[in-house]
């Protein structure tokens, strides 16, 4: 990314699709940031970076919600067309996530994604909670569990200008973890 930070291409990442609390989120996570990843996902109103999704999701049949999801779903419990895209208006911004797919597999709705790119260090958590929110909600539509949400992410980034909130993050976190042995598996 030249002088303006660090990319890392074609990162995978995998998360349960859970909103519930979060011991780890609760100490670090920023909460207006997960506001306005709200606002964007599921709100038609812009949020405060001036980005909105919740126009530009499209299902299977065109619809702007996951109503598509859930009745093709509910008709072809195995079906791999349940997709939503978010695509951008010609000339404009194009949504960082841009496909998520929903399969009923080992009993759960597993929720695939495809994002062109994810800020790693301001935005990601809040994405994925907003993907967890969206697996949640169809999941109890259909009376499944909602299982994992598993992503592709073109360019994972960070910029440079957060790395002083980077570093101090990842000290907080160590001792953080090193007082809470528990929660060792996330070093």
């Amino acid at each position: 990314m030249g002088d303006e930070g660090l990319e890392m291409l074609g990162a995978n990442d995998s998360f349960l699709a859970s909103t519930g609390p979060d011991e780890i989120l609760d100490r670090f996570a920023d909460r207006q940031m997960i506001a306005e990843m709200k606002k964007v996902f599921f709100k038609e109103d812009p949020n405060a970076l001036g980005h909105s999704y919740a126009k530009l999701i499209r299902g299977p049949d065109g619809r702007p919600d996951l109503q598509d999801v859930i009745s093709l779903l509910q008709r072809e419990p195995s079906t791999k067309r349940a997709l939503v895209t978010l695509s951008g208006h010609p000339a404009g911004k194009v949504p960082c996530i841009n496909a998520v797919q929903f399969l009923i597999r080992d009993h759960a709705l597993q929720t695939m994604y495809f994002a062109r790119g994810q800020d790693a260090f301001r935005k990601f958590y809040a994405d994925a909670l907003c993907l967890a929110t969206m697996a949640e909600t169809i999941a109890a539509a259909l009376r499944l569990a909602p299982g994992a949400v598993r992503g592709f992410i073109g360019s994972s980034h960070v910029y440079h200008h957060d790395m002083p909130a980077i570093q101090e993050t990842l000290a907080a976190a160590r001792t953080y973890i090193a007082n809470h042995p528990e929660q060792g598996a996330l070093a």
